[in-house]
């Protein structure tokens, strides 16, 4: 069977080509995607997984990254976005990131500055909603800019045909629409730009987003936000094999490439579309084998939901029947209340397996089905892609529906919390494209108002608003008909996964929810589930559904990962751009970002030791005191390692940074130079914590390079080396072809380094666990949720009572281990600590190939550059990233991360050919280059153990105070680090 599709009035239109994948000659059309054509040629395994598994054409929009090719040496390139070319040589693999194999550049290489723009409206997305939001705004008078990632406009829903095909006339009615709104876009004067990438909103005024390769930040006055929606994940053992997609990935390859999705098509979920795709592929000439539906048939019952279907879109209503008529010609069987339980195949999709469920979507006692096929499409639902309105701050309510998920609260105009911002379509929350194209209308109008443009009269706003609500009560009884039984996770296999990206099983999550990590931020750090190029969007909303139902815990707002640039993965040399250094980190406010899921009350405790705060020092602490015989608690408002210690990258530094030493350096660099004996013992420490554990905490003791690209550079880091050479650091100056031959891929126009053999790398988000793990093991007890409100002095010196939002607590002694929130502990004790907190970002890439095997800094210029062993190239140098009072937590700014990312690019090209994937905020610590470590006089009995080196120094930091608290003494003279200096 051909798997070109055939329609009388659509004609191939783009001239053959040939072009090679994985060695193989394959032939295409001018004007497809690199996926319609390999589905073309039945060739459907694409990329391969860390774990050697492959994966093939999945979401077929962009979001999921499990397509990704290297198509002539440029890397993690979609096949469902990219267009095939005469005589391509495309790849499964990535390059091998040597000189021979280079990782080529994604775009071209950046100007001096980003290109700017200035527009009175700005649309993302050029789907129903986007489209006529633009037409509205533009026909007031106002200018727009549409941006669009896509190929062509009209989106998800309208689907256009590629330039591979031709018709001289629409083939069906949604077709004509969809060229009928893009015609009068077009003609109203609106740009549009397709392959736009809007990877970042900053604000309601600044987006940025990659147009034809270039960086380009847009200032709107007014910003219309309709990016569409995505189908939910659909968790099933096999889910990941090739020939596994989703229902709207085959309509897709049918309706816009006339490609079928192969030879024998088993088509599942809730909804219509599911009808129409079967449609469409028969009346193609492919085989659908069947189509199940988890819905009840509609019945004599349901006379109300049919007759409001039929009063308020008749037309659809005559197209679902026209469906299931062809269906029954072609003796294609629709079988409802039945879901699909399993896929099975070696490497590819062979076997579907489904069952009848009841009413409560659990499998009846009717015998399984298995149906031989090679494609399985999964049409379950969709969610919303809320990622920019999040971004933003818009305030967001939980839908529950199927999984759950987050939709942006918006009035009918689509107004948000946010002056300025309209979220609009099923980017908003799913309502179909005749709800998108009405709001879309209706928040067209509203911003061009808002400037003061001239609107339409009355009985045009009237007929919008009657459309509107026609379309609403179509919607509304059309999910009645096709209501779904409710998604349930506890049958799902523990060995299904449950993250496809980074290949987490839902067993292994399991296991952390009954250890007590049961929100999403510890499940991300502790399994990585998250992480991969899909930034969750498969995996989040199962995960949080799986946390409910084992905690019994309701979904909540904040409980979801928190909104971070970029929207999607982005090209890091594209972003790339020189920004004026300072010295050192930048303090800032340091406001309670904690938002627990624990409440309980408890009962008085009683401790020998409190120590506050449950980060990697606190969880040093409790460590090294229960294992001296202490009865230690440990306390946090939030939970263990979400603060400063879960968004570290995960540096062990031993030499000194760049700004610690020179001119740069806070008090002279005398109180930094004080600390460097503490590193290698720390770094000792963390071996032995490793050891005990029995966990691999990623420890790689590779040596740390401060490289420099100037004379002055080098003379610098010559005098560093001979001071960290006093304080007994083995460190070294090397030249350039030494360094050449340590770090080959580095810049060629470096002029040498400085090499201190000690440094490395610890993963950050699994040490803290495994040493809080250890405590706990040996009884320490760690309390979360619990804020820290007020702390009283006993009389005589007896200890202290400590008020906290869950209860009270006597200790005899309290340690401030809280880190940039030190000061407002001692505060309550009347002590003056003077530590201040500064907000740091970072950013990670996606997995590359061995580039740098050492922790590599920069004499000059802010820069702390690693690999992770997963493969990602980890970013940060204390660029700076700034509070969000409405949204209550530390985001990126847009100049850190043009700023690092040209850094890093200059110290390390091959970064010009990856996609930065994630980019987050932390917390540093900011004293005077020194730590405070010990107790306070005039107050016996309380300790701290604070440092701004934490990642680092948190054992040697514990341990001092612990022998300090269990002996009276330490082994070190530890007066550089005491409060006493700023008495």
């Amino acid at each position: 069977m051909s798997a070109r599709l055939t329609h009388c009035s659509i004609a191939t239109g783009g001239r053959p080509i040939r072009f090679w994948y994985d060695g193989q000659a394959v032939d295409g059309l001018e004007g497809e995607t690199v996926a319609a054509a390999l589905a073309a040629s039945h060739i459907r395994q694409m990329r391969h997984t860390r774990e050697g598994e492959r994966r093939g054409l999945y979401c077929g929009m962009g979001a999921c990254f499990d397509c990704l090719v290297t198509v002539d040496g440029v890397a993690s390139q979609r096949a469902c976005l990219t267009k095939v070319a005469d005589g391509q040589q495309i790849r499964s693999t990535i390059p091998a990131g040597t000189s021979a194999d280079p990782l080529q550049p994604l775009t071209p290489p950046a100007d001096a500055e980003p290109t700017e723009q200035d527009v009175d409206v700005l649309v993302v997305g050029a789907g129903p909603a986007g489209l006529s939001a633009a037409l509205a705004a533009r026909q007031a008078g106002a200018s727009v800019l549409v941006l669009d990632e896509r190929l062509q406009s009209g989106g998800q829903f309208y689907k256009p045909l590629a330039p591979s095909h031709h018709a001289p006339r629409p083939a069906d009615r949604q077709f004509a629409q969809g060229l009928a709104l893009e015609r009068d876009v077009h003609a109203a004067g609106v740009t549009i730009a397709q392959g736009a990438q809007v990877w970042a909103a900053f604000s309601a005024h600044e987006v940025s987003a990659l147009i034809a390769g270039r960086a380009t930040h847009i200032r709107c006055r007014q910003l219309v936000i309709a990016p569409g929606a995505y189908e939910r994940p659909v968790p099933i053992p096999g889910w990941t094999l090739p020939g596994v997609m989703t229902t709207g990935a085959a309509q897709t390859l049918a309706r816009a490439y006339r490609v079928a999705p192969g030879r024998r098509v088993v088509i599942a979920g809730n909804g219509p579309l599911n009808l129409q795709l079967a449609a469409e592929l028969l009346a193609g000439g492919a085989h659908v084998v069947a189509v199940l539906e988890s819905a009840a048939r509609p019945s004599a019952r349901d006379w109300r939901q049919l007759l409001t279907t039929a009063r308020t879109a008749p037309d659809l209503v005559r197209q679902g029947w026209g469906y299931l008529r062809q269906l029954r010609a072609h003796k294609v069987p629709v079988l409802w209340r039945h879901a699909v339980v399993a896929a099975e195949g070696d490497s590819e999709l062979r076997t579907v397996q489904a069952v009848q469920v009841d009413d409560g979507g659990q499998p009846t006692a009717s015998p399984v089905l298995r149906f031989e096929a090679d494609t399985l499409c999964l049409g379950y639902g969709f969610i919303p892609s809320t990622e920019l309105a999040r971004m933003l701050g818009c305030e967001h309510r939980v839908v529950d529906r199927h999984l759950g998920y987050l939709a942006t609260v918006t009035a009918e105009d689509g107004a948000t919390s946010l002056a300025d911002v309209f979220v609009v379509g099923d980017g908003a929350d799913m309502g179909g494209s005749r709800v998108a194209s009405a709001r879309g209308t209706l928040a067209g109008r509203a911003a061009a108002r808002k400037l003061g443009f001239p609107t339409p009269p009355t009985a045009p706003r009237d007929r919008t608003a009657a459309q509107l609500r026609r379309a609403e009560c179509f919607q509304r009884a059309l999910w009645s008909l096709y209501e779904a039984p409710p998604v349930a996770l506890n049958a799902v296999s523990d060995d299904t996964l449950l993250c496809r990206c980074e290949e987490i099983s839902f067993g292994s999550v399991r296991e952390q929810i009954r250890a007590g990590r049961d929100t999403l931020a510890a499940l991300k750090r502790n399994t990585r589930l998250g992480m991969g190029r899909c930034q969750g969007r498969y995996c989040a909303v199962t995960a949080a559904k799986l946390v409910s139902e084992m905690t019994g815990r309701p979904l909540e707002v904040e409980q979801y990962f928190a909104p971070r640039p970029p929207a999607k993965p982005v090209p890091a040399g594209a972003l790339g751009f020189e920004k004026p250094e300072w010295g050192g980190h930048k303090p800032a406010i340091t406001p309670n970002l904690a938002r627990p899921v624990e409440h309980a009350p408890f009962d008085t405790l009683r401790t020998d030791v409190l120590v506050i705060g449950a980060g990697v020092l606190g969880s040093c602490l409790g460590h090294y005191l229960s294992k001296a015989g202490q009865d230690v608690t440990v306390v946090d408002r939030d939970d263990i390692n979400l603060q400063a210690s879960g968004a570290n990258a995960g540096s062990l530094h031993v030499q000194l940074l760049s700004f610690d030493f020179g001119a740069k350096a806070q008090e002279g660099g005398g109180p930094a130079a004080a600390t460097l004996p503490l590193g290698p013992m720390s770094v000792r420490l963390w071996q032995e914590i490793e050891a005990a554990s029995g966990e691999d905490l990623e420890i790689k003791i590779t040596g740390g390079l401060m490289v420099a690209d100037t004379d002055a550079g080098m003379r610098f880091i010559e005098a560093k080396a001979a001071l960290e050479r006093s304080h007994g650091i083995d460190a070294q100056v090397i030249d350039a072809a030494t360094l050449r031959r340590l770090s080959p891929a580095l810049s060629p126009k470096l002029l040498g380094a400085e090499l201190c053999p000690m440094e490395g790398k610890i993963n950050p988000l699994r040490a803290t666990y495994a040493v809080a793990s250890l405590a706990q093991q040996q009884g320490a007890r760690f309390l979360r949720g619990c804020d820290v409100r007020q702390i009283e002095r006993r009389p005589g010196g007896g200890g202290f009572v400590v008020h906290t939002s869950r209860g009270v607590i006597h200790a005899s002694r309290v340690v401030n281990a809280s880190g940039a929130w030190s000061s407002k502990v001692g505060d309550m004790l009347g002590v003056q600590i003077p530590v201040k907190g500064a907000p740091l970002q970072m950013i990670v890439t996606e997995p590359a190939p061995p580039l740098v095997n050492h922790l590599v800094a920069h004499a000059d210029r802010h820069l702390s550059l690693k690999q992770a062993a997963t493969g990602g190239l980890i970013i940060g140098g204390g660029w700076t990233a700034a509070f969000h009072e409405g949204m209550r937590l530390n985001r990126a700014e847009r100049d850190s991360i043009e700023g690092g990312l040209w850094v890093a690019r200059q110290v390390l090209p091959a970064v010009s050919g990856l996609h930065m994937v994630r980019c987050w905020a932390g917390m540093n610590v900011n004293i005077d280059g020194a730590p405070i470590l010990g107790d306070v006089p005039g107050v016996p009995g309380f300790y701290n153990a604070v440092t701004s080196n934490g990642y680092t120094l948190a054992p040697i930091a514990a341990r001092l105070v612990t022998d300090l608290i269990v002996h009276g003494r330490t082994d070190i003279d530890i007066t550089p680090f005491r409060i006493d200096r700023f008495l």
